[in-house]
Order: structure tokens, then sequence, then C-alpha cells
């Protein structure tokens, strides 16, 4: 009996250890995610700016507004450490203030999109769509390596 249990113990000890993803999976997949959050929010940023010509009603505005500031909110928590990878450069985890400093900067502005785009206002959405494209061009000028040529 006490073998059996010993066998049992030690299947589910490796089993669990088979299923488990490795250290350099996981972080893969923490870059996997953080890169797809950058390009929805290249879509979102998109949908404004349709928003903004003829290409979509202006009432779209609000709901990629909305989307992409849901999304600045999960941005702190796609830089984990140890998941360096992509473009990410060191100084994201080394000047983690300053790093945050900018993921509050992005907050706010989407925030103040969201706004703008409720009040149906273009001319405030051009200046909130401004905001943030300047607050994403400071994040990723400091803590972004370039495109590789």
């Amino acid at each position: 009996m006490a073998s059996i249990s010993l066998f049992a113990g030690l299947a589910l000890v490796v089993g669990v250890g088979l299923g488990a993803p490795s250290v350099l999976e996981a972080q893969e997949e923490v870059v996997e995610y953080r890169q797809s959050l950058m390009q929805a929010f290249r879509m979102h940023m998109g949908g404004v700016g349709a928003a903004m010509g003829d290409a979509a009603p202006m009432g779209h505005a609000v709901h990629h507004a909305r989307a992409f500031n849901g999304m600045a909110q999960a941005l702190a928590n796609a830089f984990p450490t140890g998941s360096e990878g992509g473009r990410a450069v060191a100084a994201i985890w080394s000047d983690r203030d300053g790093f945050m400093d900018r993921v509050t900067a992005i907050q706010t502005a989407t925030a103040d999109l969201v706004e703008a785009a409720e009040s149906g206002n273009a001319e405030a959405v051009s200046a909130a769509m401004q905001a943030v494209r300047g607050t994403c061009g400071a994040c990723h000028q400091t803590y972004r390596d370039p495109a590789s040529q």
C-alpha cells in the first residue's frame, strides 16, 4: 500500500513538472504579451484617427479611446522583473521609478483621450491624441531599443 502511495506521489510530481513551462518559455510569453499590447495600442490609435477622418463615425473614437486607456492600466504589469527581451531595454528595470512615471503619463494621457472622445469635440480629440503620441514617444525614446535595420 505504501509503495502505491509513493508511486502515485512520484507520478504527480513528475507530471506537474512536465506540464509547467520553463522560465525561458514563461519569459517569452511575457514578451509576446507585451508586444501584442503595443500592437493593440497602435490599432486603437489608428481607430481614433479613422474616427477623426471620414473612415469611421466619430462615436467610434470613444470605443477605441476606452480600450486604449484600459490597456494602459495593464502596462505596468507587462514588464515584470525577469522579463527582459524584445526591444525593452534594461533601464526599465534599473530605473523603475522613471519607467513608472512614463507609465503613469500614458495612463493619464489616455484617460484625457477618453474624456475628449466622449465630448465629441474633434479639436479636443486631436489635442489629446497629440499628448498620447508624445507620452508614447518619450517612453520609447528612453526605454525601447530602436528597430533592427
